[in-house]
C-alpha cells in the first residue's frame, strides 16, 4: 500500500491509475485467497526449484574441453550422490578452466582433489575421467548433504577458503562469484542452493482430503536421487513410482507409469487446481506427446516430484517445465 505522503504527492492526475491498480490487486488477492486454509510445508535445507535447461546444459558441456560428451556422466553421478548436476558441473568447470587444465587432461582430476598418500601435497591421479568425476561427486555429497553446506557461499568457504595456505595469490576469492556465473551459463541451478527457498513453502487455497497423508509420506524421501524404474524405498523412486508409493500409503491405488496415471485421472483447468492434484508433462523423453513425467501440486508455483535433480520441491513455472506441460489431473471418484 502506498504511504499517505507519497499518495498526496502523486497529485489528482494519478488517482485514476491508482484506482485501476488497486482494483487489479484486489481481484488478484481475492483469487489467491479463495480459502483461508493455509499450511506450511517444511522442505528443509537446500530445496530443488526447477528442471534442467537442456539446451544451455548441453551447449555448455560440449564447449568444455575434456568434458565434451560427458552430460550423461554428470547426470548419473549427480543422481548417485543426490547433488545438483548444474552445481556439480559448474564447480568442475571452475576447477579446470572449463575442462582444459593439466590436472583434468592428464590426471583425470576434475575437482582439484588432493592425494592423501602424498600428505595432500599433490593432486590425486585417477585412472579415468569417469572415476575422477565419481570421486568428486562423492566429495560434494559429503560437503553438501552430510555437512549441510547447502549454499554456494557455505560450500565455497570450505571447498576454496579465502586465505588458504595453498592459495598465495588469493584466487579463492573468485570461487563463489565464478561458480555462480558458470551455473547461470549452464542454465541455472536445479536445486535452489543460492536462496534456500523452501523452509516455509505455503499452500494457499483448498487441498484434496488425502493431501496431508500423501505429502507426509513423500517427504520422507526428500533429497533422494532419482531412480529410473524405482517404485519403493529399497531401490528409490522415479516420478510415477513416488506417486504410486505415496498415494498407496494414503489408501489410494494408482497405476504404475506416468502415462497410466494420466489416463487414470480427470483433466481439470488451472483455475480449479488444488494442492494434491496431479501435474503431468510430456516429451521429456520418448515422443513429443508421450506423458513422461508426473508430480503432485503444492501450490500455484511448486510441485513435489522425483526428477533428474532428485526428489523434492520443484518450480513447475520454470521455462523447461512449462515447455513440456501436459495438464493437471484429479483422481476420478468413479474409479
Amino acid at each position: 500500500m502506498l504511504k499517505k505522503g507519497i499518495a498526496i504527492k502523486l497529485g489528482l492526475a494519478m488517482l485514476p491509475v491508482i484506482f485501476v491498480l488497486l482494483f487489479i490487486f484486489a481481484i488478484a488477492g481475492a483469487s489467491m485467497m479463495s480459502s483461508e486454509n493455509e499450511v506450511e510445508v517444511s522442505a528443509g535445507g537446500c530445496s530443488p526449484i526447477g528442471g534442467l535447461n537442456q539446451e544451455k546444459w548441453s551447449e555448455g558441456i560440449e564447449k568444455a574441453g575434456v568434458f565434451k560428451g560427458k552430460q550423461n556422466t554428470f547426470m548419473m553421478v549427480s543422481r548417485k550422490y543426490g547433488i545438483d548436476p548444474v552445481l556439480f558441473a559448474a564447480i568442475a568447470m571452475n576447477e579446470t578452466a572449463w575442462g582444459t587444465s593439466k590436472a583434468v587432461a592428464i590426471k583425470n582430476n576434475p575437482g582439484g582433489l588432493m592425494d592423501a598418500a602424498t600428505g595432500m601435497a599433490t593432486v590425486k591421479v585417477f585412472a579415468s575421467l569417469d572415476e575422477g568425476l565419481d570421486a568428486m561427486g562423492q566429495t560434494l555429497h559429503n560437503r553438501i548433504i552430510v555437512d549441510g553446506l547447502n549454499t554456494i557461499e557455505k560450500l565455497g568457504n570450505v571447498y576454496a577458503p579465502v586465505g588458504a595456505a595453498n592459495d598465495p595469490s588469493n584466487l579463492n576469492s573468485n570461487w563463489i562469484p565464478t561458480v555462480y556465473s558458470i551455473a547461470e551459463k549452464l542454465g541455472g541451478l536445479t536445486m535452489n542452493c543460492a536462496a534456500e527457498v523452501g523452509s516455509d513453502i505455503k499452500i494457499v487455497g483448498d487441498k484434496m482430503n488425502y493431501f496431508d497423508a500423501v505429502l507426509q509420506e513423500a517427504k520422507k524421501y526428500n533429497g533422494w536421487s532419482y531412480s529410473w524404474g524405482g517404485s519403493n524405498p529399497d531401490v528409490g523412486f522415479d516420478c510415477s513410482g513416488l506417486m504410486q508409493w505415496s498415494f498407496k500409503r494414503a489408501g489410494i491405488n494408482l497405476p504404475r507409469t506416468a502415462q497410466e496415471q494420466y489416463a487414470f485421472t480427470q483433466r481439470i483447468p488451472a483455475s480449479d487446481v488444488k494442492a494434491g492434484d496431479f501435474i503431468f508433462f510430456k516429451g521429456t523423453y520418448g515422443g513429443a506427446n508421450h506423458i513422461s513425467h508426473v508430480g503432485i501440486v503444492i501450490n500455484e508455483k511448486m510441485m513435489y516430484d522425483s526428477n533428474s535433480s532428485g526428489i523434492g520441491y520443484h518450480d513447475y513455472q520454470g521455462a523447461y517445465w512449462k515447455s513440456h506441460f501436459a495438464g493437471f489431473g484429479r483422481i476420478d471418484s468413479t474409479k
